[in-house]
């Protein structure tokens, strides 16, 4: 089984891909909406959170390098459960935005077809169609990372707290950080057995089995 330390650098591998394809994504989408007279804050809040996970995983990423007793779970915890409501509210918009009752992209002929328009050059109504054409569809692979985005959040926050809430020495974990944990949580309490980590041999006055000959 992998290390809580190696977990946790993947779940920063998924958070930190996923971010980047949304804040792409939105920040496509917001410009080329922008340019037929079109906006959305929810265009703007996604690419607010993809900036938002991909700063807070950098940034602890750091830390645990260089100041590894501030990384602690608790803290990691903390700035994962923000994060975890970031992108909850981020697919929650995002998903109304794209329903089928509401969506531009279900309903974009009615949209152009309108009095308003009628007096449009067939150039300019069709750059308008092209754009929205391409605002839907990468809406719908932005939702899909967003949510992916959501539930490795949802996973990580899980599993943060399932480490914070085992104990060592009948003390909980919260305040260890990821390399710290695999120490602290498997240190054997058989007075015979070698400490975590030492390169001591087995230690004196313990026979080896396969050493060991009955002799009369």
């Amino acid at each position: 089984m992998p290390s809580p330390h190696i977990v946790r650098l993947a779940a920063s591998a998924v958070l930190i891909l996923s971010a980047v394809v949304v804040l792409g994504l939105s920040a496509h989408v917001e410009h080329n909406t922008r340019s037929v007279g079109l906006s959305s804050s929810t265009f703007t809040y996604d690419a607010f959170v993809g900036a938002f996970t991909i700063l807070v995983e950098l940034a602890l990423l750091v830390v645990r390098l260089t100041v590894p007793t501030v990384a602690t779970l608790l803290v990691e915890v903390g700035l994962a459960g923000l994060v975890w409501i970031f992108w909850l509210a981020s697919g929650v918009a995002t998903t109304k935005y794209t329903s089928e009752d509401r969506s531009i992209c279900k309903h974009l002929d009615d949209l152009l077809d309108v009095p308003e328009l009628k007096d449009f050059p067939p150039d300019a109504i069709a750059l308008v169609k092209k754009a929205f054409k391409s605002a839907c569809r990468d809406l719908h692979a932005n939702l899909a990372f967003i949510w992916i985005a959501f539930v490795a959040t949802t996973l990580l926050v899980g599993y943060i707290v399932f480490l914070g809430l085992k104990q060592h020495n009948g003390i909980k974990l919260w305040r260890s950080n990821f390399r710290q944990y695999d120490r602290a949580a498997h240190t054997s309490a058989d007075p015979f057995a070698d400490p975590v980590g030492s390169s001591r041999g087995p230690v004196v006055g313990v026979a080896d089995d396969n050493d060991s000959t009955f002799k009369p």
